[in-house]
């Protein structure tokens, strides 16, 4: 099942991202996070995410973005991180 991302991942909402995808990554557990909802990104979460991809890769536990709102796919591109929109 999918952890849906909020619709606001500004600044403030970098510390608990970040939690959310460390205990899901210590879980061992695949990856799945619903970005359809997404109204606003910035590039503090962005970062998290990205951190949070290669982590997952590097524990070798599949991470992916699903259904990305057209809001977080062009930050994700602006951001040179539209490597988070790969499936």
């Amino acid at each position: 099942m999918p952890i849906a991302l909020a619709a606001v991942l500004d600044t403030a909402a970098a510390g608990p991202l970040r939690q959310t995808l460390r205990t899901a990554i210590d879980g061992g557990q695949p990856i799945h996070l619903d970005a359809s909802g997404v109204e606003r990104i910035g590039q503090a979460c962005l970062q998290v995410l990205a951190a949070g991809e290669a982590a997952a890769e590097a524990a070798d536990i599949d991470f992916t973005i699903v259904g990305a709102s057209p809001a977080f796919a062009d930050m994700a591109t602006l951001a040179a991180l539209d490597t988070l929109l790969a499936a």
